[in-house]
């Protein structure tokens, strides 16, 4: 049976957007629950007529239904899609309880809205409150809060999950988890206090009972109480066996491919997988449960799932150009393939090269919070600087490059970026974790505008020590890199792998070469979207190891920066400190 083509970016697009569209529904729906906090009258006039009209409306009925049943058919689709049902705790639970709510779900929309628009019973919470607390308050209301508790916490963990990489996030988790505990807590809270106004008005005015009560016999409503429980079973049978027959063709499914169109693997230590044909190797090991690396998680943008075909090279799809081009660059032997791209179409032997379960002495890359992102990378470096200790005592040397140190991190960290790496005079930062490409590199910019005016102030301070101004270099460049925590767990420290911090340095290196002291790639000012300077050409920047040059702006001096910054938008070093 073959695999089904999926456009995942689309498909994970509307996702979110449907789960946001329903996520902010519930919310203003536990906000209209708050207002009877207000008592009823005005849980009726404000969270009734104000907070859900919009949502009320044709439009709005009609926005919701169709993001109810899209998201709905996405996740029933990718419980179909699952080869097996091996996941975190956060992601079973967010999908059991997505599973469950349709079932909680049918008898509310039931009572709220069908009974409305096809019954025409009256729209209010005086009949809805009424229904929970005192025609039905031993099974409507208890199934009422447990709606309530299973679509927030669905919700929420939705959120959790789309924004737990965010660091802005992260650094007001718990400012977002007291807000998840107080707007269900009000809500219910509300609905307390309006459902005991409502058992008291109805306690003493008989004409509350007859208005917002169920019909009476002899009322031309007198079946539709009946009716309704006829569609709430039905719509909840129906889900059930639109449930079961998802889980029974993911059955039948995975049987067929494990039986009759599947691919044997084994592996160098004797374990062997049956995985359905179309699979990579990367897949198929996951698939079985066996340890297989993948930093970037089969991206390919690293090659630590790489291994070596033992037997069956012959029924490998060939490497694309992409594949090819990256194990060519690490010097790859014939015959080794990336697990994340190779996909066997008959049977095959591997040896995975980087084992995935052996622990690292002291030193450690946190995978779990490292993530790829788009950065800039800004390095400095002096020039010439063994000439500083020449004819000094050591400490005076020190000195001098202890304040270029200090100056420089100084003014990295005054405008977001974090410091990297200090060897020796080479300073290496990186601008916007938070992956807000154009603010990082803006940053990265007028950082290197107030580390050059910091460098030429030093150079004023310590003329009298000095032969020659300090000399020193800049290289700017942006691009995808993998950001994580690296180093003992006592000595952690922010990295990033990839090409973008190499070729910043490259950059810097190539200013000597190049006589001017900063060189910013095309790449940092179109992720700055600057426009095209018409008064500095790009000019091409030779990288080592790269076929072709890397285009660039070169900057001589000081003014004719600042002047560019100004002429791009960007106040200058000068009018920020």
């Amino acid at each position: 049976m073959p695999a089904l083509g999926v456009n995942f970016d689309l498909e994970r697009t509307i996702r979110l957007a449907t789960g946001l569209t329903l996520f902010t529904y519930a919310a203003c729906h536990f906000l209209s629950h708050a207002t009877g906090l207000l008592l009823l009258d005005n849980l009726q006039a404000i969270g009734h007529g104000l907070i859900l009209r919009p949502w009320r409306t044709p439009g709005g009925v009609a926005l919701l239904l169709t993001c109810f049943t899209l998201h709905l058919c996405l996740g029933l689709y990718a419980l179909f899609r699952r080869r097996h049902l091996r996941m975190p705790a956060i992601e079973a639970w967010q999908l059991g309880l997505g599973l469950t709510i349709p079932l909680l779900l049918a008898p509310h929309v039931t009572d709220t809205r069908v009974a409305v628009i096809y019954f025409g019973l009256e729209d209010s919470y005086f009949r809805i409150l009424y229904h929970f607390w005192i025609t039905d308050p031993t099974i409507g209301l208890p199934r009422q809060f447990l709606l309530m508790a299973l679509i927030w916490t669905h919700g929420c963990i939705g959120i959790h999950m789309w924004l737990r990489y965010r660091d802005w996030y992260r650094r007001r988790a718990l400012l977002f988890l007291l807000i998840a505990l107080a707007v269900p807590a009000f809500a219910i809270a509300g609905l307390i206090n309006a459902g005991w106004e409502v058992i008291l008005r109805a306690y003493i005015d008989d004409g509350f009972i007859e208005a917002h009560g169920p019909p009476a016999r002899s009322s031309p409503h007198a079946q539709v109480p009946a009716a309704l429980g006829a569609i709430i079973a039905n719509l909840q049978i129906g889900y059930l066996v639109l449930l079961a027959a998802v889980l029974l063709l993911r059955w039948l499914r995975n049987a067929y491919e494990r039986r009759l169109a599947a691919v044997r693997i084994d592996y160098r230590d004797g374990r062997r997988v049956h995985a359905p044909r179309g699979y990579s190797v990367l897949e198929a090991s996951r698939f079985a449960g066996i340890p297989h690396a993948s930093v970037c998680g089969g991206r390919m943008r690293c090659t630590t799932c790489r291994f070596r075909v033992l037997r069956g090279a012959e029924n490998l799809s060939p490497p694309q150009p992409a594949e090819h081009a990256a194990l060519a660059r690490i010097g790859a032997p014939e015959g080794v393939r990336l697990g994340c791209q190779a996909r066997p179409r008959r049977d095959l032997a591997v040896y995975p090269l980087i084992p995935a379960d052996r622990p690292l002495d002291g030193l450690r890359v946190d995978l779990d919070q490292g993530r790829e992102i788009f950065v800039t990378a800004m390095f400095v470096d002096l020039r010439d600087s063994t000439k500083l200790a020449a004819n000094r005592l050591p400490y005076d040397a020190i000195f001098i490059i202890d304040a270029y140190i200090r100056a420089t991190t100084t003014a990295i960290l005054a405008r977001g970026g974090v410091v990297t790496s200090v060897a020796g005079d080479g300073v290496m930062s990186l601008y916007r974790l938070d992956g807000d490409a154009a603010e990082g590199a803006r940053a990265a910019l007028r950082a290197a505008s107030a580390i050059w005016r910091e460098i030429e102030r030093l150079s004023e301070e310590f003329a009298h020590d000095l032969e020659a101004p300090l000399s020193f270099g800049i290289g700017l460049h942006s691009g995808l890199s993998v950001v994580g925590v690296v180093g003992a767990s006592d000595r952690q420290s922010v990295q990033f792998l990839g090409d973008t911090g190499n070729v910043a340095a490259r950059l810097e290196s190539l200013t000597k070469e190049m006589n001017c002291v900063a060189i910013v790639s095309a790449a940092t000012c179109s992720a700055a979207q600057f426009p095209p300077p018409p008064a500095w050409p790009f000019v091409g920047a030779p990288i080592r190891g790269r076929d072709a040059a890397t285009p660039a702006l070169l900057f001589e001096r000081l003014d004719d920066y600042e002047y560019w910054l100004e002429y791009c938008g960007e106040a200058p070093a000068r009018s920020r400190c």
